[in-house]
């Protein structure tokens, strides 16, 4: 009795056998490539929420939790913002601008702004850790405005920058960050920063 064989012709075992090399090369380059480096940094990721703001940035991006363990006694700088509000590019590049100076390692970004609307239990903790900073609306609730800047050392309040969260009538942020005003947040900026290295 004649072998019945596994292809029909030569030329058909020559193709399934190329397909098959062809098939562990690729498997080999697919295991072999880093698809961590193609990944957009959180620099990278905050520079397109915020133009203003060059690529080589030191924000990194936190959550509620992270906030809560820095105001419990850790340390940070941290820019409380959300990408809709205008005025955050602002004072995220005006920030970022003063610790790269500074030679400080890393900003704490936290958009609150979904936790603020859910009435998130951590996010209420830290607005009650830090209530005698926080505006209180006219119905008496306390609340996180953005941008707010607040430099923590060891748990404790060192500044706390909220001014353009209060910006009265129709001032665009274009009009209100004169060049004027951007100096003056820069030097204050830099004077709480640099208690908060010291």
């Amino acid at each position: 009795m004649k072998k019945k064989s596994l292809f029909k012709s030569k030329t058909q075992m020559i193709l399934y056998t190329l397909i098959f090399i062809i098939c562990i090369a690729l498997f080999i380059i697919i295991g072999k490539t880093d698809f961590n480096k193609y990944e957009e940094s959180e620099q990278q990721k905050f520079s397109t929420l915020y133009n203003l703001v060059d690529k080589n940035n030191l924000y990194v991006f936190a959550n509620h939790s992270d906030i809560l363990n820095i105001v419990n006694g850790k340390s940070g700088i941290i820019l409380l913002g959300f990408p809709s509000n205008k005025y955050t590019n602002y004072i995220a590049d005006i920030l970022n601008e003063v610790c790269q100076e500074l030679k400080v390692d890393k900003i704490y970004y936290y958009d609150f702004l979904k936790d603020r609307d859910e009435s998130n239990g951590t996010y209420e903790t830290i607005v009650k850790k830090l209530k005698m900073y926080v505006n209180v609306d006219d119905e008496g609730i306390s609340n996180f405005y953005a941008p707010t800047v607040i430099v923590v050392k060891n748990g404790e309040v060192i500044a706390f920058f909220d001014d353009a969260t209060i910006v009265k009538g129709n001032m665009t942020p274009e009009i209100y960050f004169t060049e004027y005003k951007k100096g003056e947040l820069y030097e204050q900026f830099k004077l709480s920063i640099t208690e908060y290295l010291e």
